[in-house]
C-alpha cells in the first residue's frame, strides 16, 4: 500500500533526509515514522563490540587453566 506524500511531510523528509520523520494520528495520538525505504530496507549490521565480553567469559576458563600453560610451550616440549 503506498500514499502520496503532504506537502509538509516532503518538507521534513527533504530538510532530515537521513533521519525518521515523527508524525501523529490525530484521532488516536499513535506515532508513526516516515524514513526512506531504502533506509527501512538495509538489514542491520550488528555491533560484534557486544559480544566481546561473552567470548572473554567463554574462553577465560581455557585461557586461565594452568594446564593450558603447556600449550604456551608445545614447541620445546614436542622437541624434548
Amino acid at each position: 500500500m503506498t500514499f502520496d506524500l503532504t506537502p509538509s511531510q516532503r518538507k521534513a523528509l527533504h530538510a532530515h533526509p537521513n533521519e525518521p520523520i515523527r508524525v501523529v494520528d490525530p484521532q488516536t495520538k499513535v506515532q508513526y515514522l516516515l524514513v526512506r525505504a531504502e533506509i527501512h530496507d538495509q538489514p542491520a549490521a550488528p555491533d560484534t563490540r557486544d559480544a566481546y565480553a561473552l567470548i572473554d567469559e567463554s574462553f577465560a576458563e581455557g585461557w586461565n587453566n594452568p594446564t593450558m600453560a603447556e600449550y604456551d610451550q608445545y614447541e620445546s616440549h614436542k622437541q624434548s
